[in-house]
């Protein structure tokens, strides 16, 4: 089973649709100005701006660290093809975020950015959606570039991941930070808040370098 995950996945960025969004950024005519009126767009303007966003932030390298790992968030998708990648990419996929990221966007405070833009795309399924292709949307998003947070969880991970003896550690990790960053997003609680985030700080305390990169990015 994982060794056919593996060979799904043996392009990253081909998998997860980042290689589409080269080479795009300078292309005025992909999405709307960030400034302009609102005015109707189309879904793969949408799917192609989450892209850029994805690209920004840096996801390839955690992706990469839980397929090798089996862990693959689009393990038994119907619509993968072997040794290709995904065969129809949607604003549902596009949007959703695993508990790595969830805990990297919150971390790096765009969390909220990243929901309230897709909140304006309508349609969203369990990895299909019934997107129109033309909509409007009103709050636009540009790409950030904290590439160096993301590529140093990464490292963690996979060092982590390779000392672990409990097979399914990355598993519970990755779902942990997931309901973790939830129940954050869910609570108007300052002090539940802080408890919450003291648990996900015990989780990743072993993650020293993505710690040391977020320190230097804020001095």
């Amino acid at each position: 089973m994982t060794k056919h995950v593996i060979f799904i996945y043996s392009d990253i960025r081909y998998q997860i649709g980042l290689e589409r969004v080269e080479g795009l950024s300078s292309n005025e005519n992909i999405r709307p100005s960030i400034t302009a009126p609102l005015t109707a767009t189309t879904k793969e303007q949408v799917i192609t701006a989450g892209l850029e966003y994805l690209s920004g932030v840096g996801v390839e390298p955690v992706c990469r660290v839980c397929i090798s790992s089996g862990a693959s968030c689009c393990s038994g998708c119907s619509l993968l093809n072997d040794g290709v990648g995904c065969q129809q990419r949607n604003t549902s996929c596009t949007a959703w975020l695993c508990g790595f990221q969830k805990f990297i966007f919150y971390q790096a405070g765009l969390i909220n950015e990243w929901n309230t833009f897709w909140e304006q795309v309508p349609g969203q399924g369990y990895r299909q959606d019934s997107t129109p292709s033309e909509f409007t949307i009103d709050n636009w998003i540009e790409a950030p570039d904290i590439r160096h947070l993301t590529e140093a969880f990464a490292l963690d991970l996979e060092e982590q991941r390779r000392i672990q003896f409990y097979p399914f550690w990355i598993f519970e990790l990755k779902d942990s930070l997931d309901r973790y960053v939830d129940q954050i997003l869910a609570c108007k609680d300052p002090h539940k808040i802080k408890k919450i985030e003291r648990k996900i700080s015990k989780l990743t305390y072993e993650f020293y370098r993505y710690r040391e990169a977020k320190a230097s990015s804020v001095r």
